[in-house]
């Protein structure tokens, strides 16, 4: 039971590390994003942006990699015990669970701009960069609490700290997950519901909720009714197609292997839909395979998932103070390649010691007070960190 639960948790720490690696191109190599052969600094960005070899630095893709295990995982329970008390308990804690952490990385990348430790800016016309400067933002007080408490959550915003945008997907998409388990999650008309809501978030990243709830539903609901595809040819077959979908470039895929995938449709966000849909195939093989089970199983992969949250909240904000300060006195006496190895290099070991103090302190901290609160309020015996929360993967084993 252990393993398979603890590689759910070293996928979404190889996910993390991916979102930090595509925020050090962005920054650094921004032709990768933007298709312009005039801001290259190395040959290998162009053919790196429009092949598979982008699923390295395809950020976007983690995070509906993301979506689809929060998905799987906010259900897990429910499907195995059918208990509606478990929905409650994790519906209260559920802002605030994101929140605390979150609001604490506002705060961090506040602190840093009104102590004028932003320097993005200044490294802009080295690296070619056209990303809006995170340290730009309203140096309010005021404002940064409306933001971090406020609009972080219900309407998108991102203006601290851009990362957060994930995060009112990740309150909505859960509350999406709770209502349907609590309106069908025990009748058999969610089957007809299913395909409803996926015609229906068929372009948007709510998509990536629904069909990891599917694939929760399928594999934990009394029959395992995945092991009817568990052959090793059809997993292969489900990682090869993952990585090809979900590695739709950034840039405009004609002339690209990517380009059959297009079709007519005004408005319609391929994007999106592929890399829902190459996060869903992964998980699926993941499901099924014991070498991936093994792989991400292994305590470097565990170990990056159970910093994951925090890593994903700080890395952003040091990359463009640290790492571009790092980045502006080194610019000078280096070439840029020898440059920017450096600076990733030594921001690395900053970027996981923060994570790491991050975890430790902040988010470990408040899954364990929030377990106490739901455990008294739902007269429920306490777990030493609830089902839902950031380190949920490695919380399945226990």
């Amino acid at each position: 039971m252990k393993q398979k639960v603890i590689y759910l948790e070293g996928i979404r720490g190889a996910a993390a590390f991916i979102v930090v690696l595509s925020h050090f191109f962005q920054v650094f190599l921004p032709s990768v994003f933007e298709g312009n052969a005039d801001i290259m600094h190395f040959a290998f960005e162009a053919p790196a942006a429009k092949t598979p070899i982008n699923l390295l630095f395809n950020g976007n893709f983690s995070v509906t990699l993301f979506f689809i295990l929060s998905g799987y995982v906010l259900s897990y329970r429910f499907f195995r015990d059918k208990e509606n008390s478990i929905i409650y308990s994790s519906a209260v804690r559920r802002y605030l669970r994101l929140a605390i952490p979150a609001f604490v990385s506002v705060i961090f990348a506040f602190a840093l701009m009104r102590f004028g430790f932003g320097y993005f800016n200044s490294i802009k016309p080295i690296t070619q960069s056209s990303m809006r400067d995170p340290f730009a933002a309203d140096p309010n007080i005021w404002a940064m609490l409306k933001e971090g408490l406020f609009h972080t959550f219900f309407t998108y915003g991102s203006q601290y700290n851009p990362v957060l945008w994930t995060m009112t997907y990740e309150l909505f998409g859960s509350f999406l997950i709770f209502g349907f388990l609590l309106l069908m999650g025990k009748h058999w008309i969610r089957y007809i519901a299913y395909p409803i809501l996926i015609y229906f978030f068929l372009d948007s990243y709510y998509l990536g909720f629904v069909l990891g709830l599917l694939l929760s539903d399928l594999h934990n609901s009394g029959r395992n009714w995945l092991e009817l595809i568990n052959r090793p040819w059809v997993n292969l077959l489900l990682v090869v197609a993952g990585i090809y979908v979900g590695s739709y470039p950034y840039v405009a895929p004609d002339d690209t292997v990517y380009s059959i995938l297009v079709w007519n449709a005004s408005g319609f966000s391929f994007f999106v839909f592929y890399h829902v849909v190459g996060s869903f195939f992964i998980l699926l093989a993941a499901l099924n395979s014991k070498w991936m089970q093994a792989l991400f199983g292994s305590k470097p992969f565990a170990y990056l998932g159970k910093i994951s949250f925090s890593m994903y909240l700080v890395h952003f904000t040091i990359i463009c103070s640290f790492g571009s300060y790092l980045f502006m006195r080194l610019s000078s006496s280096l070439s840029y390649g020898a440059d920017l190895a450096i600076v990733m290099s030594v921001t690395l070991i900053v970027i996981f010691g923060v994570s790491h103090l991050m975890y430790r302190y902040i988010d470990d901290t408040t899954v364990k007070l929030l377990s106490r609160w739901s455990s008294r309020l739902f007269k429920r015996k306490p777990r030493s960190r609830p089902i839902e929360e950031g380190n949920e993967f490695r919380n399945l084993a226990q």
